[in-house]
C-alpha cells in the first residue's frame, strides 16, 4: 500500500522525526517479538538525542518492554518506567504512565514475583475494559492494544480466564473495527491455550489455532508461527 512506519504510527512533526521512525519500527518490532531487532535499533540511542518528552518517552518504553520481555536484570526495566512515572509524566496524564505500570507488571512476571506483578497489572482490568474504542488517535490505538495484550496475556496465565479472555476479546474487537492486524494472531493463539485448559469444545480451540497461524503468515510473524507449529506436535 506504500505506508510507511510514520503513516501508522503517526506523531508530530519535529526536530525528532527521524528517531520516532526507528522508534516506531523498534515498536513493531516488539509486536512481532523481533526483540534482537528491537535492541540493534536502540543501540545507540539515549534521550540526551531528543528534544521532545514524548520522545523520550516512547524511547523508554521500547526499551523497558525490551529488557522486561527479555533476559535482563530487572531493575534495568524498572529503571526506563521509573523515568515515565517519576519524572517525564508525573502527573501520569499521558498513556506511557499505563504502558509503565504494565511493563512493570512483565518485569516482575518474567521473575515470577506475582506479588509484584499483581499489584502493577491490577489498575488495569476496569480502565481497559472503559477504553473508547473509537479513539480517532491510532498511536493511541496500537498502545492500548499493547496494553490489553499484555494484561490478557497475564491474567490467563494466572488462570484468571473470565479477565483474559474478556481482554483478549475486546483486543480482536477494537482491531477489527480500527483494521490493524498484527496483534490479533497473538491475542488468538492466548486464546487458543485458554480454550483449552478450560476444556472450551475443541471446535473453539481449533477455530482460534487456526485463525491465530492465518494472521501470523498474513502478518510474517515467523517467531509466532514457529510457536504455534511447536504447540500443535506437542
Amino acid at each position: 500500500m506504500g505506508l510507511s512506519l510514520s503513516d501508522i504510527f503517526p506523531g508530530p512533526v519535529d526536530r525528532d522525526s527521524e528517531l520516532l521512525e526507528k522508534l516506531h519500527q523498534a515498536e513493531f518490532n516488539l509486536i512481532t517479538m523481533e526483540y534482537q531487532k528491537v535492541a540493534a535499533t536502540l543501540s545507540g540511542m539515549s534521550t540526551t538525542q531528543m528534544n521532545d518528552d514524548d520522545t523520550k518517552m516512547e524511547y523508554l518504553f521500547i526499551k523497558g518492554y525490551l529488557f522486561a520481555l527479555s533476559d535482563y536484570p530487572t531493575s534495568d526495566a524498572v529503571f526506563c518506567f521509573d523515568q515515565i512515572l517519576n519524572g517525564l509524566d508525573e502527573e501520569h496524564q499521558t498513556i506511557f504512565s499505563q504502558l509503565a505500570y504494565v511493563g512493570m507488571g512483565i518485569a516482575y512476571e518474567h521473575e515470577e514475583n506475582f506479588e509484584r506483578a499483581d499489584f502493577y497489572f491490577s489498575k488495569m482490568p476496569r480502565l481497559l475494559a472503559n477504553y473508547p474504542s473509537q479513539d480517532a488517535d491510532i498511536d493511541n490505538i496500537w498502545k492500548t492494544l499493547t496494553l490489553l495484550f499484555y494484561t490478557g496475556n497475564y491474567y490467563s496465565y494466572r488462570n484468571d480466564f473470565e479477565t483474559g479472555n474478556k481482554l483478549l476479546k475486546t483486543l480482536i474487537k477494537i482491531s477489527s473495527q480500527q483494521h490493524v492486524t498484527f496483534y490479533v494472531a497473538r491475542a488468538k493463539f492466548r486464546l487458543a491455550r485458554n480454550f483449552k485448559t478450560q476444556h472450551v469444545a475443541s471446535r473453539l480451540v481449533d477455530e482460534a489455532i487456526q485463525d491465530a497461524y492465518a494472521f501470523a503468515r498474513f502478518n510474517n510473524n515467523q517467531k509466532l508461527i514457529a510457536r504455534i507449529n511447536d504447540y500443535q506436535q506437542n
